[in-house]
């Protein structure tokens, strides 16, 4: 797998992980939403358990006393529901925060990547230059021993010679 195909799985997954913080995020809004509904109806339990204790009261009724729990045991549950919506609108407050964070990475990484890549293009080009580079000066100093092993080693310098068809020119040899 190369390098590009490895930044595309990256960013795949990175928004495949943000779909699933979303996902997340609606799910506990959801179930905040469906806890205040019951925190209402409890409220309202309370408040009708209250109204019939205080007519029983009146009325003077033999389980009047049992009545009179209702009222306090919504009140619980209430209390017990309105601090689990605080903790589930902390946790929505943390994944809200954590989803702004995680969408910022994946636009750094979308900026990033294509510049990983060029770096990536200029470090090979420069490795295949340098190895070119590196090919043609072994090439140049091959010729160098070349020309100096077919080079006659005369003291008096190189022996001139003229041209058999009769043109006098000077040539080295």
């Amino acid at each position: 797998m190369g390098l590009d195909e490895r930044l595309q799985a990256v960013g795949r997954r990175q928004l495949e992980l943000l779909e699933e913080l979303q996902r997340a995020r609606r799910e506990l809004i959801d179930i905040r939403g469906r806890t205040l509904m019951k925190v209402a109806e409890l409220e309202e339990h309370e408040r009708q358990a209250a109204e019939l204790y205080q007519e029983a009261s009146e009325q003077q009724e033999p389980d009047a006393e049992a009545i009179r729990e209702w009222p306090q045991r919504a009140r619980r549950r209430v209390e017990e529901l309105e601090t689990a919506v605080a903790e589930l609108t902390e946790a929505e407050r943390k994944l809200a925060a954590r989803i702004a964070g995680a969408e910022l990475d994946i636009e750094d990484f979308q900026v990033l990547a294509p510049q990983l890549l060029a770096r990536a293009a200029a470090v090979r080009t420069a490795g295949i230059g340098r190895e070119v580079f590196d090919t043609l000066n072994d090439a140049l100093n091959y010729v160098e021993y070349a020309l100096q092993a077919a080079q006659p080693i005369d003291p008096n310098g190189p022996v001139r010679r003229s041209e058999p068809d009769g043109e006098k020119r000077a040539r080295l040899v």
